[in-house]
């Protein structure tokens, strides 16, 4: 190989390196991230029968701070509906929120709570005069 085309192909080459170099040079901060999962709150459902001058209740626990959202999903009348935290002896609840309500679709109870041991109630108004069937839904993280 003459001199001349020696050293032409050995710049070609350095280019190449400096290209290749270059090339990988840049700002972290420009990628364009993958699309994150959305976080699916856990669902719990709840269903049992009510009884005249009764209460109703279920514990659950978030392992950190976020929305509890209750929904009465299903209830042929009016009843109570709370949240809050549970007795440490003779079971139920104390209740924090509390309203009445029948069957809906959408959240009657919605609240910020910080992590740690909870429960939902349901209890009669002092207006049921035989049992009755209630289904709800509870949200939270």
């Amino acid at each position: 190989m003459r001199p001349r085309a020696t050293r032409t192909l050995r710049m070609a080459w350095a280019l190449v390196g400096v290209v290749l170099v270059v090339s990988g040079c840049g700002d972290e901060n420009n990628r364009v991230a993958a699309p994150s999962e959305p976080i699916q709150l856990p669902e719990e459902l709840f269903s049992s029968t009510l009884a005249p001058r009764g209460t109703s209740s279920r514990s659950f626990t978030l392992p950190r701070a976020g929305t509890i959202a209750v929904t009465l999903v299903n209830s042929d009348t009016t009843i109570g509906l709370g949240v809050g935290l549970p007795r440490t002896s003779g079971g139920g609840c104390r209740l924090g929120v509390a309203v009445s309500t029948g069957g809906a679709s959408a959240p009657q109870i919605s609240v910020q709570a910080d992590p740690g041991q909870y429960c939902v109630q349901v209890y009669d108004l002092g207006t049921l005069t035989e049992p009755i069937a209630f289904s709800l839904k509870v949200d939270h993280p």
